[in-house]
């Protein structure tokens, strides 16, 4: 666990995690004192973790019977694609025009390991420095803090888009995206790196019909007839 984090923070993290990545499947239980004894925490920053992945829909609480994890819900997903749309959006702008050679090594280390984890085929890996390239574009626009506003929205999006990188496995598609979205941050593109952005925040639309049609176990779908990019745009 990270030490530089609260407890409650890094049990959260370790559970959402196992959550995004379906190690902790959909109406799995999540056995409080079992993984709580586990972990090494108390019961307070354990429940305290539990509240915050139940506000984000991840998991819910039902005060007679436990706490189960929770299926894909689209319409959440569908928030979390808006808040990608609008705050990431104008956050990967900021960082074009606000780029400095003082990132250059950061976005480099981070595409270097992203190819390593791509060649390795690493689903894990690869995901989490997905993530991580966009909290250091997040950092590169001058709001670093602005990561936790989205990673705490998107929780059902990153489950949409984890599972849907499994069964697509478009490695090389997503590493080539990141780097010339690098390029362009470098020559102060604001216009370039957003349109290679969008082409990305688009992807996961096809990605729902992936994950409808190969894993319609985990998704809860009513409302799938208004999942629609134009509601957002």
């Amino acid at each position: 666990m990270d030490t530089r984090l609260s407890k409650a923070a890094q049990v959260y993290e370790l559970l959402r995690d196992a959550i995004i990545s379906l190690r902790l499947a959909p109406d799995a239980p999540i056995l409080e004192r079992e993984i709580s004894m586990q972990l090494g925490v108390s019961r307070t920053p354990f429940r305290e973790a539990l509240l915050q992945l139940a506000t984000e829909s991840l998991v819910r609480i039902a005060p007679s019977d436990g706490t189960f994890v929770n299926r894909i819900i689209l319409s959440e997903v569908l928030q979390g694609q808006l808040v990608r749309d609008t705050i990431e959006m104008r956050l990967t702008r900021l960082a074009a025009r606000n780029f400095s050679e003082s990132f250059e090594k950061d976005f480099e280390l981070a595409l270097f390991r992203q190819s390593s984890a791509a060649k390795r085929q690493d689903v894990d890996e690869f995901f989490t420095l997905d993530n991580e390239f966009h909290r250091l574009i997040c950092k590169c626009a001058g709001f670093p803090e602005a990561w936790q506003t989205i990673h705490g929205a998107t929780g059902q999006l990153d489950r949409c888009r984890r599972l849907a990188f499994s069964l697509e496995a478009h490695y090389s598609a997503v590493y080539d995206e990141h780097a010339a979205m690098y390029e362009r941050l470098r020559a102060s593109d604001e216009a370039g790196v957003a349109e290679i952005f969008q082409v990305q925040l688009d992807s996961t639309f096809p990605s729902i019909d992936i994950l409808l049609r190969e894993r319609p176990d985990v998704v809860v779908a009513e409302g799938k007839a208004d999942f629609d990019v134009a509601r957002i745009r």
